[in-house]
């Protein structure tokens, strides 16, 4: 693709990185009239130490607004090996416009906040990029070591689970520890050291290798998970927080580790048989393009109210987009006969478009990334980027996969829409949708309550049934929904952890309902999530205002407990290993054969999916056991075959006499199947 590297990345300027600097400036005369200059050195034994060894001027390339630098051409000569830290000097075009500054590299693989062009304005923060200059080349490298950044290895495709048997577990990077000055909470930043040791119990982890939680065990891998999402790992100005106000978007957060330990990771959970998904904020940023072409990557809704581009999608010019102190991404921009950084050819490019689709090809190229998640769709506003860039993952995944041979059921792009339009799914803008209202219903069932103007039944059966629920239109496969009692979302009312909307209702008995919140997560049609924590009804210490994100980190020693909360953790996991093995639960059939009038229709059966038997949940949503030492359920399917076996008790073989006839303990369901492993 234009490169001498032989097209290490499917993208024609990531390639020349290796050979040249170069900086995509679209609208060069006017953005950046006066030729960049490259300003380049070495870093010093103290933070924010740097030693300048030139300043030199870009040139244009062959290529329209491709700004360009062979290092070979630098005088004083570069060192050879040698690792340096580097800045573009750009003549500021944000509405502020300060003159000139020093920002840096948009496409950097690897950023340094240790060195650093310090503004006043904290998120104007310019962190030096980082390469290494070897054999006349150029080469990503970690810090601070300057060891070359690794490739992800790739698993066969039959060894990752398909997507109608995910059970993703949403971690955020933010935990907390108990602090010695009066049991406070202290909050810690969580790395991928920390991560790989909830996978791996010879990973002694890093910030929380002191928890014994996380050193004398493999949380995660106990849990039995198999898709790993993390919270945004792009690199972010923004410390002991989730991520959401991304600054460079090729690079690993340097708070997190660096390109070596997130492949660890991935190398690791791949083993395991476990995907990654990564969380991408795209409808605003933090950014160095904020600077070097503003009007051709970035406005300001406010002042823009007549341009289409400043609207939330869905709202009918409602809602303007909100950019949450950064600065909202323009996608309804074209540049005419400039260079398209990803073909190498000169055509008519979105820019904004471009940079998003290259940084999706760096983290699918390197980091193994197996699924999608991209935050808050309606903010970015735009259906036809939002399309171009979940076809272009397919693509990516597709080549890297064996091209027609690509299993279609190891790859999903989801999005974030509270608005629901399921339309987007129909239409193929996304593979599937975060399904915010099971959240709702689930909520209102464990107490016993129907929801969304549906009366209790109902709410019942389009909470195990997913394709029942006519929103924008239907989903039509499990795979398009993800399902989750908790998310990192809190605002708003009945969205807190699950074990403090329990308490604000008055329960005494969380465990019970968690337990029941559990059976209905991983027995429903859908993609089962579970916000990380909340298999052990983790609680929330920090976080007060429900108006805002959730603030309390994952207080992982709570999992340890030796009571309730360990034998919680000890139900989820055997139901999260049921979910990810049980064939009928990869299937879309739910058949409802009993609703009990008699005690207020509170007392439900159903059967879900088919294969070796299927699996009959029954559900006893109210404050009454069952009269008795048995309830009858009428109807049960298969009952004469016998051989059933109850889930949720381990796995408790059911004698043939009592198939059907068991009793239920108030908020309590029972997990039944005929499959054996």
């Amino acid at each position: 693709m234009g490169s001498s590297t032989g097209g290490m990345y499917p993208a024609d300027i990531l390639n020349r990185r290796h050979d040249a600097f170069v900086l995509w400036v679209p609208h060069s005369s006017s953005n950046q009239p006066n030729a960049p200059h490259l300003v380049i050195g070495t870093s010093g034994e103290n933070a924010n130490d740097f030693n300048q060894v030139a300043r030199v001027p870009l040139s244009l390339s062959d290529k329209p607004d491709l700004w360009s630098l062979d290092p070979k051409t630098i005088n004083p000569r570069l060192t050879d090996p040698g690792v340096y830290h580097y800045w573009f000097e750009i003549t500021d075009t944000s509405p502020e416009r300060r003159g000139t500054m020093l920002v840096t590299d948009p496409l950097a693989f690897t950023v340094d906040y240790n060195v650093t062009q310090q503004n006043t304005n904290f998120y104007e923060r310019q962190p030096a990029s980082i390469i290494k200059y070897r054999d006349g080349k150029l080469w990503p490298c970690d810090v601070p070591d300057g060891s070359d950044s690794p490739k992800a290895s790739l698993p066969s495709q039959s060894s990752l689970p398909s997507n109608n048997h995910l059970v993703i577990y949403e971690l955020p990077t933010s935990w907390a520890k108990v602090g010695k000055r009066d049991g406070q909470v202290d909050l810690d930043v969580g790395t991928f050291a920390d991560v790989l040791a909830l996978f791996d119990t010879k990973s002694p982890g890093a910030h929380f290798k002191d928890l014994s939680a996380v050193s004398d065990g493999a949380i995660l891998q106990e849990l039995g998970i198999n898709a790993l999402e993390l919270l945004p790992a792009a690199d972010t100005k923004i410390t002991d927080e989730w991520g959401y106000a991304t600054a460079n978007y090729f690079s690993t957060d340097q708070n997190l580790g660096s390109a070596s330990d997130l492949v660890l990771l991935v190398n690791t959970i791949h083993e395991q048989g476990t995907r990654l998904f990564t969380d991408v904020v795209m409808a605003f940023g933090h950014d160095p393009y904020a600077y070097i072409a503003w009007l051709d990557f970035h406005l300001r809704p406010d002042q823009e109210r007549g341009n289409d581009d400043s609207w939330q999608s869905h709202t009918n010019k409602t809602q303007l987009r909100d950019g949450y102190g950064g600065s909202s991404w323009r996608y309804i921009q074209t540049v005419e006969s400039s260079y398209d950084p990803e073909t190498g050819a000169t055509s008519d490019v979105h820019p904004s478009w471009a940079i998003h689709r290259l940084h999706l090809a760096r983290w699918m190229s390197d980091f193994g990334v197996d699924g999608l998640r991209l935050d808050s769709v309606n903010n970015i506003g735009s259906w036809d980027f939002v399309r171009s860039y979940k076809e272009r993952a397919w693509q990516l995944y597709k080549a890297r996969s064996g091209g027609s041979s690509a299993d279609p059921s190891k790859f999903l792009v989801i999005g974030e829409e509270l608005s629901m339009p399921v339309s987007m799914v129909q239409q193929g803008v996304l593979n599937a949708l975060w399904n915010e209202p099971w959240q709702g219903r689930l909520r209102s069932v464990i107490m016993g309550e129907s929801a969304n103007g549906d009366n209790f039944e109902w709410t019942v059966r389009k909470l195990a049934d997913c394709t029942l629920d006519n929103l924008d239109g239907r989903f039509t496969d499990g795979a398009q929904a993800v399902n989750y009692i908790t998310s990192h979302d809190i605002e708003g009312d009945r969205k807190e952890r699950l074990y403090n909307y329990l308490k604000n209702c008055g329960v005494w008995d969380v465990e019970k309902r968690a337990k029941l919140a559990f059976a209905l997560l991983l027995t429903s049609v859908g993609v089962p999530m579970i916000f990380a924590g909340e298999e052990f009804c983790d609680q929330m210490d920090r976080s007060v205002d429900m108006s805002k994100k959730q603030t309390d980190p994952v207080n992982y020693s709570r999992k340890n407990d030796g009571g309730w909360r360990q034998e919680l953790f000890g139900y989820v996991a055997n139901m999260v290993k049921f979910r990810t093995a049980c064939p009928a639960l990869g299937e879309d059939d739910s058949t409802f054969f009993h609703v009990d009038q008699s005690r207020g229709g509170k007392i439900m059966a159903w059967k879900r999916g088919t294969s070796d038997g299927g699996v009959v949940v029954v559900a006893n949503f109210s404050e009454e056991s069952t009269p008795g030492t048995e309830y009858v359920v009428p109807d049960w399917p298969d009952r004469e075959k016998g051989e059933w076996r109850e889930v949720s008790q381990g796995w408790r073989e059911v004698p043939a006499e009592w198939v059907g006839r068991e009793p239920l303990l108030q908020w309590e369901a029972k997990i039944y199947t005929r499959w054996r492993n």
